[in-house]
């Protein structure tokens, strides 16, 4: 089973940040540090973890981009946990930590090629590709968390 918590010790961040790296930077040959940035400390972080081995399987970031706007990052799944639905848990997980904090509208910058994903999970579109680590692009897609959620 797993299980949606936030990291609470030295080894829990430091293999929280290492399945960043790993999925989010090292296929891309970035360096190690990349998987951080200047919103860490103002950011609640959160993973999903395996109940019986308590390996970290998919990690995530929230922090508030602007009054009412909460921002998510760094959503990453180890590749043998992909397309178990363990992002999905953990953006719904977000959703509703950003509800309790009161925010309006909850974002991403998702890269080109994941805009479907996020789409089928509610978000759309709201901004223009920006260039991000040299050639990846990634788009602002966002969504209005006063709205009733759509079942499908």
């Amino acid at each position: 089973m797993i299980i949606i918590q936030s990291p609470a010790t030295r080894d829990e961040f430091k293999a929280y940040y290492d399945l960043r790296y790993r999925v989010l930077r090292e296929p891309w040959g970035q360096p190690r540090g990349t998987e951080k940035d200047d919103y860490e400390p103002l950011s609640q972080h959160f993973m999903a973890v395996r109940e019986d081995t308590r390996e970290i399987v998919g990690v995530v970031k929230l922090f508030e981009k602007e009054p009412g706007v909460g921002w998510f990052s760094h959503l990453a799944v180890a590749p043998a946990y992909q397309k178990k639905g363990i992002g999905k848990m953990l953006v719904a997980h977000v959703e509703e930590e950003a509800r309790k904090r009161g925010f309006r509208v909850l974002g991403c910058y998702a890269r080109l090629n994941t805009t479907n994903y996020f789409e089928k999970l509610g978000y759309r579109i709201a901004g223009l590709p920006t260039h991000y680590f040299g050639t990846t692009q990634v788009v602002w897609m966002q969504k209005d968390l006063e709205q009733p959620e759509e079942r499908a």
